[in-house]
């Protein structure tokens, strides 16, 4: 019922239109965040694909900077998505009252949740593609199913920019976005499986790991990179999915209950 009643006001033109607000900023200083976008891939990949690679067998011909490199994408996508639907999106909330303005266009509280989300998920995209691009000139990507690490970085985007807009939604202070990156977003980067496999970890852990959005998105990435399509990469996407959905839905009704006073 909830579902229903939310979902058909975010698909109105309105989420678009602050898409497009959104992107129009983003044009006049993407030259200043390019270099990191490219740049920092270059620098992880190699330092620790094949600086640290280099002391670590386990990983047989495959290579160490093979295991990382679908993590490091899948990674990037969610640091990207989270960080603009959750300190950007706060400063553009209480700093500069944009929210507060488009209050007083024909524009709802659910247009703003389902516009950042999907800004989100564009920062995600351009980071992702930018991490797939680097990958493939260095050799990391062995298939030519790799290509659909773009949607599916666009996916994993749309899911943690609607877990973030809840953050942002309830958060009094933009020191509360610290406590979500050290408590949640690190913890969950380092146990999903990007730098070493899970059944490294305690059987609770393996549980737990499996049960964040970044797992599934990492092995769902790291098959396509490898071409090894299973019925599992079905169950990730839409695990994914469903946790973008559920965190759309609390998201709007958050931002609403904060804005409409």
């Amino acid at each position: 019922m909830i579902i229903s009643q939310v979902l058909p006001k975010m698909i109105l033109w309105g989420g678009w239109r602050l898409w497009q607000r959104n992107r129009d900023a983003f044009r006049r200083s993407w030259k200043v965040e390019v270099g990191g976008i490219v740049i920092e891939p270059f620098v992880l990949l190699g330092a620790l694909g094949f600086g640290l690679g280099s002391y670590i067998n386990d990983f047989g011909e495959v290579g160490y900077a093979h295991y990382i490199a679908p993590g490091i994408v899948a990674g990037y996508a969610m640091f990207h998505a989270t960080f603009d639907s959750t300190y950007a999106a706060y400063l553009r909330m209480e700093t500069h009252n944009i929210y507060e303005a488009i209050l007083f266009t024909p524009l709802e509280p659910e247009d703003i949740v389902a516009g950042e989300v999907l800004w989100g998920s564009t920062r995600a995209t351009l980071s992702g593609t930018a991490v797939l691009v680097v990958a493939a000139t260095l050799g990391l990507a062995d298939s030519p199913l790799a290509i659909l690490a773009i949607p599916a970085a666009f996916l994993i985007g749309a899911t943690f920019a609607s877990i973030a807009m809840i953050l942002t939604a309830t958060a009094t202070t933009i020191g509360a976005m610290n406590n979500f990156f050290t408590l949640f977003v690190l913890p969950m980067f380092w146990v999903s499986g990007i730098f070493f496999p899970l059944d490294r970890l305690p059987e609770w852990l393996q549980q737990l790991a499996w049960a964040l959005p970044l797992t599934s998105a990492t092995a769902l990435i790291r098959g396509l990179f490898t071409g090894q399509i299973t019925w599992l990469m079905f169950l990730w996407a839409g695990q994914l999915f469903i946790y973008g959905l559920i965190a759309l839905v609390v998201a709007s009704k958050l931002m609403r209950r904060r804005l409409i006073k």
